[in-house]
């Protein structure tokens, strides 16, 4: 059970996308007429654009997703007065709509799991491609999705190699884990981040730099954590570690972007107004996702303590 403090936010913020979502629903209806009412455009994408705030505020990944998809969309709309939409464009745009909706309803059931939200939203991500693409004429370029376990299957296939790992490094249960690292890399063939992890992990367990029971920690460790962030859609954070690079025997730089020194900027600083709702949608412009989850973790925690 959520604390008090705590699900009194997630209350509101129901709430609250709720009412966003009336607006879309009477903007979505008849689209094809309402594309051409500049202000009924504009109410639609702010309220995309409010729940996706909400959503990255308390880290409701999913919905922020989700909702931050429908708004690229009408932002097309938006700044395009003369963009077309026709019945398929509007249909796509409602199935879009469909998926928030769902979503924000298994969160007001408490039944919205991570596995759940990410299924949803790999499913309506085509929609909102080819809507894009339908809107512009051009092919947005999507990130591969995975299965809604992918993370569970990589957990599996981890025990199995823990299990080979402890029961000695000979040259047979080498090969072994090796085949199995590239088991790994088949369950997302389209992520080259993962795919590279995979492939540099390989190389280190066959490079026999270091037994295989003294790797097998921060090896296992490593492929673990690019597997939850792949399943929260931050593949492009994947990279091989300085060290798994060592063990590969491969040069870190030939693996992952190179990076110039430089000196720390200044922090951003802005001013805060007093209004709950104007401070609100502030944050929302200038914060990225996590420092907005960040923000309402300690927001909570501070209602929490005792005044």
């Amino acid at each position: 059970m959520l604390p008090e403090q705590q699900q009194k936010i997630l209350v509101y913020f129901i709430e609250e996308a709720k009412e966003h979502l009336q607006t879309l629903e009477q903007g979505l209806m008849n689209l094809q007429t309402n594309s051409r009412d500049s202000e009924m455009v504009n109410e639609m994408f702010r309220a995309a654009h409010s729940i996706k705030g909400g959503a990255a505020m308390l880290g409701f990944d999913s919905i922020r997703r989700t909702a931050h998809r429908l708004e690229d969309c009408l932002k097309v709309v938006k700044e395009h007065p003369g963009t077309v939409v026709d019945q398929e464009a509007e249909d796509l745009f409602l199935r879009g709509f469909d998926t928030l909706v769902d979503l924000i309803t298994q969160l007001e059931q408490g039944n919205l799991t991570e596995e759940i939200g990410q299924a949803a939203f790999q499913q309506a991500e085509p929609v909102f491609s080819l809507l894009h693409q339908r809107l512009t004429g051009e092919t947005v370029a999507t990130q591969p999705t995975v299965p809604a376990d992918f993370s569970a299957q990589v957990l599996a296939i981890l025990r199995q190699m823990l299990d080979l790992i402890k029961q000695g490094g000979t040259p047979e249960r080498i090969q072994q884990v090796a085949a199995l690292c590239g088991q790994l890399g088949s369950l997302a063939p389209g992520i080259a981040t993962w795919q590279t992890l995979t492939q540099t992990a390989q190389k280190a367990v066959t490079g026999a730099r270091v037994p295989l029971a003294k790797m097998a920690g921060p090896l296992l460790s490593e492929l673990k954590q690019a597997s939850e962030l792949i399943q929260q859609g931050k593949a492009q954070q994947v990279a091989p570690s300085a060290t798994l690079c060592q063990l590969a025997g491969v040069d870190p730089a030939t693996v992952k972007p190179s990076s110039t020194a430089a000196a720390p900027a200044p922090p951003k600083q802005i001013t805060i107004p007093v209004e709950p709702r104007e401070a609100a949608k502030l944050l929302v412009a200038h914060f990225e996702p996590a420092q907005l989850t960040a923000l309402a973790k300690l927001l909570v925690q501070a209602l929490k303590r005792p005044a």
